[in-house]
């Protein structure tokens, strides 16, 4: 059944609306789909990106959780995935790692303005400024 909205809107379909949440939801997740195995991976490769290995409470100060309870979330979350904010953070994080691609957001390396010649000298430069960050996360 149509919702009547004034005139410059138009009419809505309800189910309309549930679809477009649903789409919406969808392409959330093909966007950051991080699941409980890619994390424990992810672990890996950011520990081996920078050089020792990385706990579940290092993985949860990267995250910026609690000292008290955030292993465990890591270790919840290594199992089902993350949610929300921190599996956009995680995808972010892993640009440290060869592994993983720099996000096309991040990447001003392919620019027209940009040598080819200078392109992997700058990509390596972003990881290592990327690795830095870590560290200093870690403390």
């Amino acid at each position: 059944m149509p919702i009547e909205l004034p005139r410059r809107f138009g009419p809505i379909d309800a189910h309309d609306c549930r679809a477009h949440r649903s789409q919406n939801y969808q392409e959330t997740r093909r966007i950051s789909p991080v699941t409980g195995s890619e994390l424990k991976q992810l672990r890996e490769d950011l520990g081996h990106a920078i050089g020792r290995s990385l706990s579940a409470a290092d993985m949860a100060k990267l995250c910026g959780l609690a000292p008290g309870n955030g292993p465990d979330t890591i270790r919840r979350w290594e199992v089902k995935g993350p949610s929300g904010p921190a599996g956009e953070l995680l995808r972010i994080l892993a640009m440290a790692s060869d592994r993983y691609p720099i996000l096309e957001n991040f990447n001003i390396f392919d620019r027209f303005n940009i040598d080819e010649k200078d392109r992997p000298a700058r990509r390596e430069a972003f990881r290592e400024n990327m690795r830095d960050e870590i560290r200093r996360r870690l403390g």
